[in-house]
């Protein structure tokens, strides 16, 4: 696996205070963006690549850069209108009622300069069927209860027409891209898929059923919006350090499992966004581990039971060794320095706190000119880095875990005070869209559970802990028979006898009959 340098926007200063977190797991992972929002973000670049001929193909190694959709038509109707109800609510003929709402939106539209909506006038009936489409897009917004501003809110991605990038409009009608909820996190995953081994087939899948045969519902934004906005500048500096991983391919291999089901593009979605967020929580965590030279990453998973257990206990204390890797391997990351010839020669020359700072500059890109350079030993500016690196960490990089495994119901702290790895009837749905194809012995699915996620939920995967003594056979049996009898409810397990159950994938059945 090659490790790819820094791009040349750090290197003149244009990135992050120093290279660290960004070395590891790219530029950049982000807490507050939700593993929706990555999507949303994802599609949007994808939009702008396959527009410019170049769908998930890389000319050159993170040289992603891409003039992304601004929509502002669409989102100022959709989000920045509440003009409609009060028109509405004085209950007017049809033209009173649109010459006052577009007076009204003229008024108060945001980042257009001129606004003028008269268009609308011609591709609607009336005013309230306007009405209608609005509160049909509202309401299948991408988290639209959110308390977010309106132009960080997005309509549901139905197709070419719905998708635009997050910005700031402030009152003086500037625009300016805003990179708190589309923090890059969607150009990484965009750069995970273009790099994995079946990115050719992936590419046909998405540019067929997301942007060239959308949703019917897309023409009700082609509608609003009109003409499609472009944003004035490219978007660079997206960095991946991996050329390639196997998180890479297991990510697309996810993808076209669901992409090749008999379903809607866009009910799809819902299940590309879960394995997306376990995906990347788990490339946070092999990342780490591969730094740390530990283990592969394993997560003890507890099927919720209506009392503490052993596998309760030893499920959180799973999800509390995973949670501390990223930050371990941030203290490792930088302290190996110490290790190298390099750094011994430097120790060993004329001026050993000089050129150890050198060595940190080259590396890291600390200290910087505005830095304090007064410490006496080399090693108490490593000390400092490791310090000031851990703080930045914990910011947003560092809760990617803890925040994405509770968003796609792979953690929970029901009926318990530790939080713990137990799945949802969600996740579950999603992992049995995923993995199979028509049907699976259960015990058979434990196991791929086990091989392609590193779930423990079976006493087969739980022989470790039983081997040494932290846990029964029985526990873990148990365990699964609890999942057994989960699927089963939802519909999702079938059993033939005492000795045989099979997963099923609804979707596949469906075909099947």
């Amino acid at each position: 696996m090659e490790i790819l340098a820094r791009p040349t926007e750090f290197e003149d200063r244009a990135g992050p205070a120093f290279w660290i977190d960004e070395a590891i797991w790219g530029h950049r992972l982000h807490d507050e963006q939700s593993p929706w929002l990555t999507f949303l973000e994802f599609l949007t670049v994808l939009l702008a690549e396959h527009d410019a001929g170049r769908a998930l193909r890389e000319d050159r190694l993170n040289s992603l850069s891409y003039r992304p959709q601004l929509q502002l038509h669409l989102r100022n109707l959709v989000f920045n209108n509440p003009h409609v109800m009060t028109v509405r609510a004085l209950d007017r003929p049809d033209e009173a009622a649109w010459a006052l709402w577009l007076e009204k939106m003229a008024e108060t539209a945001g980042g257009i300069d001129k606004p003028d909506f008269s268009y609308l006038r011609e591709r609607f009936e009336s005013f309230e069927d306007f009405a209608a489409v609005l509160g049909f897009l509202q309401g299948s917004a991408i988290e639209g209860s959110s308390n977010k501003r309106w132009s960080s809110k997005f309509v549901f991605p139905f197709g070419r027409h719905s998708l635009y990038e997050d910005v700031n409009v402030k009152p003086s009608g500037s625009v300016s891209n805003d990179r708190r909820f589309f923090a890059r996190t969607g150009e990484l995953l965009y750069l995970m898929l273009a790099r994995s081994a079946d990115a050719d087939e992936l590419r046909a899948q998405l540019v067929t059923r997301f942007l060239e045969r959308p949703a019917p519902y897309d023409r009700m934004a082609q509608a609003l919006q009109g003409k499609p906005q472009l944003a004035k500048a490219e978007r660079a500096g997206a960095y991946l350090p991996c050329s390639r991983h196997a998180i890479f391919d297991r990510l697309a291999q996810d993808w076209l499992a669901i992409l090749n089901l008999p379903i809607p593009a866009h009910d799809a979605i819902p299940h590309l966004v879960v394995m997306t967020g376990l995906n990347l929580v788990l490339y946070q965590l092999d990342r780490a581990r591969e730094l740390l030279d530990r283990d592969p990453v394993t997560l003890v998973c507890e099927i919720v039971s209506p009392r503490k257990s052993v596998v309760r206990d030893l499920s959180a204390d799973s999800y509390q060794y995973n949670n501390l890797l990223p930050q371990q391997a941030i203290e490792r990351f930088v302290r190996r320095v110490t290790e190298s010839d390099t750094w011994a020669d430097a120790l060993a020359s004329d001026d050993p706190t000089l050129n150890a700072l050198d060595i940190l500059q080259r590396e890291f890109g600390w200290p910087d000119g505005d830095d304090d350079e007064t410490a006496a030993e080399p090693q108490a500016f490593v000390d400092e880095l490791v310090e000031r690196a851990t703080v930045r960490h914990k910011q947003h990089v560092g809760k990617i875990h803890m925040t994405w495994a509770r968003t796609i119901g792979l953690s929970s702290r029901r009926s318990s005070r530790r939080v713990r790895y137990a799945p949802t009837d969600r996740l579950l749905k999603t992992l049995v869209v995923a993995c199979v194809g028509e049907r699976l012995e259960f015990k058979d699915f434990l196991t791929l559970l086990y091989e392609r996620y590193g779930f423990v939920i079976g006493d087969a995967q739980a022989q470790p802990f039983i081997d040494a003594g932290t846990a029964d056979q029985e526990d873990f049996s148990d365990n699964a028979h609890r999942l057994e009898e989960r699927l089963a409810s939802l519909g999702l397990l079938k059993r033939l006898s005492d000795s045989c159950a099979y997963v099923e994938n609804p979707f596949q059945r469906a075909q099947a009959v």
